[in-house]
């Protein structure tokens, strides 16, 4: 099963986001969560890791209606999620918005902008083959495996240098491998690769236990 969280400064969006995976042929394997924005932008950040999301969906104009909220909100969707990456590389998010254009124009990576008109119906209009909710399912399923493949790639390089028998190619790899597995932890804390020697055992341990409570808190959902 799959842990949605989706943020939004409307009550009534939220609603409707839920409405629109009830109607959807997944539901069966989403769960959906939901924040308001905060005021604060690190606390918002602690806020969604805690509750382990699979995925990030949140509005772009954050701070644009004050009917459930009453505070301003001083970032939008895109500047969330740029947070979000600077933190963890490679995390599935998604903004939604009914201004693609502006949200388009900064985002880092314009495949991750979406119409907000495909909670009411637009995807039927244009009887698109592939869903929101199937893309969300996809990218989280890339993202997944991609760490599991790299875990398990770096364990068995690690028995190769326990062995004895791992060439200088591999060492660099165990480098490469150690540095995507740290970033996609928390990048606050990793080392630029280039600033890196051979690295050591129990460090790599420690990184392959992290990965492993990071997947196993997205699987189990807690």
């Amino acid at each position: 099963m799959y842990k949605l969280l989706f943020i939004d400064e409307q009550q009534g969006d939220i609603d409707d986001f839920k409405d629109y995976v009830e109607k959807s042929t997944s539901k069966e394997n989403i769960h959906i969560e939901s924040e308001f924005p905060l005021e604060d932008l690190d606390e918002m950040i602690d806020v969604i890791f805690g509750h382990n999301p699979d995925a990030l969906i949140t509005d772009f104009m954050l701070n644009e209606y004050k009917e459930t909220i009453k505070y301003n909100v001083p970032y939008n969707g895109v500047e969330l999620v740029n947070k979000i990456l600077e933190i963890r590389e490679g995390f599935p998010c998604f903004v939604i918005t009914s201004f693609d254009d502006d949200a388009v124009k900064i985002s880092e990576d314009v495949n991750i902008v979406y119409i907000k008109g495909i909670l009411h119906g637009a995807e039927d209009k244009i009887q698109a083959k592939a869903t929101f909710i199937d893309k969300i399912g996809s990218q989280i399923e890339h993202y997944k495996s991609r760490l599991q493949l790299s875990e398990a790639r770096l364990s068995e390089l690690l028995q190769k240098r326990i062995d004895g028998t791992a060439s200088l190619p591999e060492e660099k790899e165990i480098i490469e491998l150690d540095s995507f597995l740290e970033k996609a932890i928390d990048k606050r804390h990793s080392i630029p690769k280039e600033f890196k020697e051979l690295s050591n055992l129990s460090k790599l341990d420690s990184i392959l236990s992290k990965v492993d409570q990071l997947l196993n808190k997205s699987t189990n959902g807690k």
